[in-house]
């Protein structure tokens, strides 16, 4: 019967029926002496803990879960959970020992005590109670992949030496998964997750592709998406953040592997023109670009990788260091192609020109080519957007500066009024073609800013230009028709025109040219790759904040119907755009309304009441932060409280 134990505490066998039928029969009660029957009781425990740990092991770690077949179907082990299970087998290695030396002792001794038996397994029970904790935690909280690991790495920090040499013995498997799957990414720009373990995860903008490509690792990019797609498919996972990386460091990661993709588009980049077939990217996409990258230093960033997996434990800041120091190497070489191959300042300054309406000359011909001549009246305007951008690039003479960009427009639903300039001009979007490899700078994210900050910008220019030819028009017609000039429709087109050009100068010298010299500062310093990214993700943000762009609205679409909650002063912008809109709008129709000047009067009693309280809105935030282009801004807009101390004036007139 000892004998019979003794092989228990070796079986595999998940179900325990040897041990159950012998604890269903009354065998104890009848052969054993009732002193002993404490100890054997004590013995079949811990067979039972033994049994749930290897249960565990076993089923996670399972060769049904090794098929491709079945990891298709079922991928819940995942790739972290069978490094697991061999970890555990091989902290089991001891108690396989001690139980082999039981046997000897059996087999070379004729007295046999349970008490021995008892003692010798007794001296595991904190190994195989440590074990089975270990395993109930990471299935009751359902722990995977790097969450698995960073609860691995907190528990094997331990006050027993024994416990803590069993948890390093069950980490050390799982530990080279995940500095398996960190060199694949830092050095490759490969994840093959197809569970989803690792901090940084592949998701698929389209629903066809998330069914299929879950592992970026056999497929570089659909056919009819662009290798520039493809790179920011990529993001931190956050899921699975290890809590020993911080998110900066993740970030690092991410950058990093997404600076080796660059690498690896750079020859379709080169022949995207010719074809782009998938076939042909797959293998234009040679190692030798990536060879350029690391200039053959990838064998020593390997190395230091490796060597971190080499440690009995993880050690962060080494972690940290390793990373840090592979990030630095490749923002700067990064950074001197950016710098000299594609000449990054010149590239802004393009940027600048056309996102920012840098080229002021351009934008006027460009308005006068939108709207049309003087006798086109609204209805008849806007019937060529392209075009009229490509006519005032031929009249500059900027072609090849324009190049790069190219303007498209859409038609935006749910608009009261579709052939409004404010509707038409929020259905532009500027594209831009930028070279190999500012991939990392213009991500579709910043392009998309960017042309928020364009269309805002557009919009005010084309509203100055429109409120411009009311003057044109009004002043022609006085001369023509011998009449005078109407005085109400003189005074509200010269406010309006004030409040359009303080917004536009605010904008394009307070805002842009400082933000955007301090851009260029970086850049010219020759900063790191990812030093100069950071400044450009600054420089986006400011000029959002300042130009009071920052908004929840949907895509970055605005509506002047109505006040964004979130941002007053957007919406009172909004307001006040509407009725320039509205000023221009009924002063060059054909026939006028009949109640035109009614209008006209209720349109400046909103002017005041809208200038008014942006007045109070910027002074409020003014008080509330450092923004110093606010105080030139409230200066211009409010010199000598004109607006603001008019508006009291005819509010206490209403109510004595």
């Amino acid at each position: 019967m000892i004998h019979d134990l003794i092989l228990a505490c070796l079986s595999h066998d998940l179900e325990g029926l040897g041990i159950k039928a012998f604890e269903d029969t009354t065998a104890i009660d009848e052969f054993i002496h009732p002193c002993e029957r404490h100890i054997l009781l004590d013995i079949l425990k811990i067979i039972k803990v033994y049994h749930e740990v290897v249960e565990f092991a076993e089923s996670s770690g399972s060769s049904k879960c090794n098929s491709g077949e079945t990891q298709a179907v079922d991928p819940s082990p995942g790739y972290y959970m069978l490094n697991l299970s061999k970890g555990i087998q091989s902290a089991l290695e001891d108690y396989y020992e001690e139980i082999f030396q039981l046997v000897s002792y059996c087999q070379d001794n004729e007295r046999k005590s349970l008490s021995y038996i008892h003692d010798a397994l007794q001296v595991k029970l904190p190994v195989l109670f440590c074990l089975r904790t270990l395993t109930m935690e990471i299935q009751v909280r359902k722990l995977r992949g790097c969450s698995m690991l960073y609860y691995l790495l907190q528990r094997s920090e331990h006050g027993d030496i024994q416990l803590e040499k069993v948890l390093k013995k069950v980490m050390q498997p799982v530990k080279y998964a995940f500095f398996a799957g960190l060199a694949h990414w830092l050095l490759f720009g490969v994840i093959d997750d197809v569970h989803s373990e690792f901090f940084i995860k592949y998701t698929p903008t389209d629903s066809e592709d998330s069914k299929s490509c879950k592992s970026a690792s056999s497929s570089f990019v659909g056919a009819d998406k662009t290798p520039e797609d493809y790179i920011w498919q990529y993001e931190i996972n956050m899921d699975q953040l290890p809590g020993f990386l911080s998110i900066i460091v993740a970030e690092k990661v991410l950058f990093v592997g997404q600076t080796v993709l660059v690498f690896k588009m750079r020859g379709n980049v080169k022949t995207k023109s010719k074809t782009d077939p998938l076939a042909v990217k797959l293998a234009e996409m040679s190692r030798d670009d990536i060879y350029e990258l690391w200039s053959g230093r990838e064998s020593e960033f390997f190395k230091m990788v490796e060597d971190l997996n080499n440690d009995d434990t993880i050690n962060v800041f080494r972690v940290e260091n390793a990373i840090n120091d592979i990030k630095k190497y490749v923002s700067m070489r990064l950074s001197e192609l950016a710098v000299n191959e594609v000449d990054l300042e010149r590239q802004m300054g393009l940027v600048k020109d056309f996102f920012l309406l840098g080229r002021g000359e351009f934008y006027l011909e460009f308005c006068s080519q939108l709207i049309g001549t003087m006798e086109t009246y609204r209805e008849e305007r806007f019937k060529n957007i392209t075009r009229s951008f490509e006519l005032a690039a031929t009249v500059m003479g900027i072609t090849d500066d324009l190049e790069k960009f190219s303007l498209t427009y859409q038609r935006i639903s749910g608009e009261p009024e579709e052939t409004s300039d404010f509707h038409i001009l929020q259905g532009l979007t500027l594209k831009y073609t930028y070279e190999w490899p500012l991939n990392l700078l213009f991500s579709p994210k910043a392009i998309e800013r960017y042309n928020k900050i364009f269309r805002f910008l557009l919009i005010i220019r084309t509203f100055q230009y429109e409120i411009q030819r009311v003057w044109a028009k009004q002043t022609w017609k006085a001369k023509t028709e011998r009449i005078a000039l109407n005085n109400k429709i003189v005074n509200l087109r010269n406010h309006l025109m004030f409040f359009l050009n303080n917004m536009q100068y605010y904008i394009q010298v307070d805002v842009l040219e400082s933000q955007f010299g301090i851009l260029l500062n970086v850049i010219k310093s020759k900063a790191d790759f990812e030093e100069i990214q950071r400044a450009h993700t600054i420089f986006l943000a400011n000029v959002l904040s300042q130009c009071f762009l920052l908004t929840d609205s949907k895509e970055g679409q605005m509506n002047i119907t109505g006040c964004q909650p979130q941002n007053p002063i957007y919406g009172t912008l909004l307001k006040l755009f509407g009725i320039c809109e509205r000023f221009a709008h009924i002063t060059q129709v054909e026939n006028p309304p009949d109640d035109f000047m009614a209008e006209i009067d209720s349109l400046n009693e909103r002017f005041g009441v809208q200038i008014a309280s942006l007045i109070k809105l910027l002074v409020d935030v003014k008080t509330t932060s450092c923004l110093g282009p606010l105080s030139q801004l409230l200066l211009r807009l409010d010199f000598n409280h004109w607006f603001s101390g008019k508006q009291n004036l005819s509010e206490e007139s209403i109510f004595p």
